[in-house]
């Protein structure tokens, strides 16, 4: 008798790395391990592992396999009497692969089912159940595009977070835009290679225009570039889906659905070109509205097919862990925000206090909550087709508001340090007009002397930036001295020194004040008065939106759990009412800014400490028993 050979289990191994490639998953629910020689004797590791053309299904293409000859099966039927063995061959058998159970049943499933044809119209996919290598390489540049542009833009004006939001917005809908496709279609061949890097020249595009996306201050060749960006990152889209079309064209029951979404992509595309010829130089157009109008609407329309067709159904597949891997580069986001909140501090002023101590322990406590309450409020399992659209989908306002959430931390914990800083100051001068006043003396220049020595004392701290800065102190001094004792003009020039110093102060700390509109042919420095107002408005604009989205990202993740989960107790509901309530009273707090009294709880240190405890709160509360 031949002797046949069995690979052992190590070499089923060695196999499986070596055909590991880029789309490859920590757990691919199709992705068992594989022999390195097949039935008919073929060395699949000699085989190139990288074709052009890789199909997305999880069985051979109908239109592939239907004009096929019959295979021949793989044993002998012997038939004759009992206990008579047959003739002798010199011929090996090949013996059945004991170590893939699941290669060899779908053939031979989809080869006996050849003529069901009627009773299969709906292809069956590779399914992975973790993102995949070149989905996580993806989100790098989601993540380089986000940091980059967080750190060029200062939310400090309504102009500036229009301006972030709507940038968010048009990044967010590209990688979900690309997500959808990828956890339900993604291969791994030249041709696909090909796409990725043409999305990841996308992502670079948009890091290009990010800097200069300012829709109230619109910039021709900025928005004209932008929606040329878009038109092609939909055209790459349109096209990768056109390749799945290609290999459920046989499918009665699939050509339809995927037509609309490759049409959805192109008419996408046309209508980004469009926008194109809008952009004209010295007017600011409204027509960038249209992109997120486009953006919802393709994105819905994906969704909606989705939901109405088997063969783009989110089923098996691995959309809640993208949409958490995001929420999770967002948290991070914050981590980096805080990190280099707490670097400006020590470069600045090595002094820790103990409500900056606090401050800084309330952001990590409150980034570390949201984690923990998102996570533990996620349903990982498969809770419905539609259910699972609209969980996906209700992502976007809830990132939107984690990630103004996570940047008002960081900056809150800059106004602290700022606020204790400023105080100071103020100590300081307050200080010395007593001491001035004590002594009866009315002089001006005396007076002018005392302050001379107290804004070199500041100034020996946190040495001015700038020599503008440099030239108004010396001409609030001069103001002091020569004024008139107790006059409007030296009070007015008392107040300007303050200014002034305070303005250097937030120059120290990296913070930029909204900027003024004012005539292009002016050439007088801004007012330090004026200057310092602004700073104040910019600080009012921070705790309104950070306790808005502070209060939506409780309540949308609330609505998240609600979705998710496939059955609510008494408790549960109790429990949903009671966050709800206290996600509208977070939201609620931005209005106090606008009083006097308000306004001083903002500067204090109870601002982040009062957030964290609600989410402690809201995490507590979730494993507390309720009748």
């Amino acid at each position: 008798m031949s002797s046949r050979k069995h690979l052992s289990p190590t070499d089923s191994k060695r196999g499986d790395l070596l055909t590991s490639s880029s789309t490859s998953s920590l757990k691919s629910l199709t992705g068992k391990s594989k022999n390195s020689v097949d039935l008919n004797g073929h060395d699949r590791l000699n085989e190139p592992k990288l074709k052009l053309f890789e199909s997305p299904l999880a069985h051979e293409r109908r239109g592939s396999f239907r004009n096929e000859a019959q295979k021949p099966d793989s044993f002998i039927n012997i038939s004759g009497p009992l206990g008579i063995s047959p003739k002798p061959s010199t011929e090996k058998l090949p013996l059945p692969n004991i170590y893939n159970d699941r290669s060899d049943d779908k053939e031979e499933y989809f080869v006996k089912n050849n003529g069901d044809s009627d009773m299969r119209e709906t292809p069956e996919f590779r399914r992975y159940e973790e993102a995949t290598n070149i989905e996580l390489f993806y989100d790098l540049f989601f993540v380089a595009n986000l940091t980059t542009f967080t750190e060029v833009t200062d939310i400090n004006s309504s102009t500036a977070l229009k301006s972030y939001a709507g940038f968010f917005c048009i990044l967010w809908f590209l990688w979900v835009q690309v997500s959808l496709f990828d956890v339900r279609f993604v291969t791994d061949s030249i041709l696909e290679r090909v796409g990725k890097a043409a999305q990841f020249g996308v992502m670079v595009g948009l890091a290009s225009v990010g800097p200069n996306f300012d829709p109230s201050s619109q910039k021709e060749h900025t928005f004209r570039s932008l929606a040329i960006i878009l038109m092609f990152s939909r055209v790459i889209l349109g096209l990768q889906y056109a390749i799945v079309l290609y290999h459920v064209w046989f499918y009665r029951n699939s050509k339809t659905p995927l037509v609309m979404v490759v049409g959805t992509n192109f008419v996408a595309a046309l209508i980004y070109l469009g926008t194109l010829f809008a952009f004209k130089k010295g007017t600011n157009s409204k027509v960038y509205i249209v992109w997120y109008v486009t953006a919802i609407l393709e994105t819905t329309i994906n969704v909606t097919i989705s939901a109405n067709w088997k063969v783009l159904s989110f089923e098996g597949s691995h959309l809640v862990q993208r949409m958490s891997l995001l929420t999770l580069i967002i948290l991070g986001e914050g981590v980096i925000g805080i990190c280099k909140s707490i670097s400006t501090i020590v470069e600045t002023e090595a002094g820790w206090t103990a409500p900056l101590v606090v401050t800084v322990v309330a952001a990590v406590t409150l980034l570390y909550f949201i984690y923990m309450i998102y996570f533990d409020w996620m349903n990982r399992a498969q809770f419905g087709t539609f259910r699972q659209e609209l969980w996906a989908f209700l992502h976007f306002p809830f990132h939107l508001a984690l990630v103004l959430l996570v940047e008002g931390t960081a900056q809150f914990i800059i106004w602290r340090k700022i606020a204790e800083v400023v105080a100071r100051i103020n100590t300081l001068f307050s200080t010395t007009g007593r001491t001035f006043l004590s002594t009866g003396d009315t002089n001006s220049v005396t007076l002018s002397t005392l302050f001379v020595n107290a804004t070199n004392t500041v100034y020996a701290e946190f040495p001015p930036k700038f020599a503008r800065t440099i030239y108004e102190t010396q001409n609030a001094i001069h103001t002091i001295g020569n004024a008139t004792f107790n006059s409007t003009e030296q009070s007015q020039g008392i107040s300007t020194l303050f200014s002034v110093i305070r303005d250097s102060i937030f120059d120290s700390f990296n913070i930029e004040p909204p900027e003024k509109k004012m005539k292009r042919m002016a050439v007088v420095a801004d007012d330090p008065n004026d200057e310092w107002e602004r700073h104040m408005e910019a600080f009012k604009l921070i705790f309104v939106y950070f306790f808005i989205a502070s209060g939506l990202t409780l309540i949308l993740m609330n609505i998240l759990n609600t979705i998710s989960r496939p059955k609510t107790t008494r408790g549960d509901r109790i429990r949903i009412c009671v966050y709800f309530v206290f996600g509208v009273l977070l939201a609620s707090v931005a209005s106090l800014v606008t009083t006097d009294t308000g306004f001083g709880s903002a500067q204090s240190a109870i601002v982040l400490p009062t957030v964290a405890l609600v989410f402690v709160f809201v995490m507590t509360f979730g494993y507390t028993k309720l009748l």
